[in-house]
């Protein structure tokens, strides 16, 4: 007899201990995937460094004392100080660089779209992650289990979702990280990719395109079938679509 059985706990309790198990491993296995992506995404990053190396150096160093200011503040806290000083201290930079045509590797460029995308400022914090990407810039060492490019798409997954629920735009900014992260293969968790189906199914829903919506929320399921969660829509679509009257 099942340990949990001789136990005596209730059917019902032993299909949710199951489920969270289930669910602990699943994310293991994820956690396991995002460092082994971030791995193999350092191994191919940039390797130059500034022809002017002592000075940018100095703005390097400058930008680590700022950082560390945000140390022991509360969230508000952090993000005033990052929109009022920050940003607008090294944002200029961040364009300079890419402005010239130089490409070395560059943790002023990259903290600065990390700071425009934790303020939920996509768009602008895409005009410089497109580059920085092409360029496979490497995120700071203190984030050990997730690259660039899956920072970037977690935040505009979560943007993208938050824009629907407001019934505000995402568009050009979701399809442009959607093609770009497919036609450049980024190293990314395919439940990441299953996430952009999703939310792209979601977006043509809302234009009442129903057979591309089923489209999407098939696509997303066949990536990641466990964690999709796409079922009911897809169930509902297609009884839809069998009778439109």
């Amino acid at each position: 007899m099942p340990l949990l059985q001789k136990l005596k706990i209730p059917v019902a309790d032993m299909s949710s201990i199951a489920l969270q198990f289930k669910e602990t491993i699943k994310a293991r296995k994820v956690t396991a995937n995002q460092e082994k992506l971030a791995e193999s995404y350092e191994a191919e990053s940039i390797r130059q460094t500034a022809e002017d190396y002592e000075q940018f150096q100095l703005q390097v160093n400058a930008l680590e004392q700022d950082l560390k200011k945000l140390a022991g503040l509360a969230p508000g806290e952090k993000d005033k100080l990052r929109e009022k000083k920050l940003i607008p201290k090294y944002l200029p930079i961040a364009e300079n660089y890419l402005a010239s045509g130089d490409s070395y590797r560059n943790p002023i460029l990259v903290e600065v779209i990390i700071m425009l995308m934790d303020l939920g400022r996509i768009p602008e914090g895409l005009k410089l992650a497109f580059p920085a990407l092409e360029q496979k810039q490497p995120m700071p060492p203190r984030f050990k289990k997730v690259n660039l490019p899956t920072f970037v798409c977690d935040n505009v997954l979560v943007w993208a979702n938050g824009q629907l629920a407001r019934k505000d735009d995402v568009e050009p900014w979701f399809s442009e990280t959607f093609d770009t992260l497919l036609e450049d293969n980024w190293k990314i968790p395919r439940e990441v990719v299953a996430k952009f189906h999703k939310v792209a199914g979601d977006i043509e829903l809302k234009q009442n395109k129903l057979e591309e919506a089923l489209v999407r929320f098939v696509r997303a399921t066949q990536i990641d079938p466990t964690g999709a969660k796409c079922s009911t829509k897809i169930n509902q679509l297609r009884k839809k679509l069998d009778n439109p009257y």
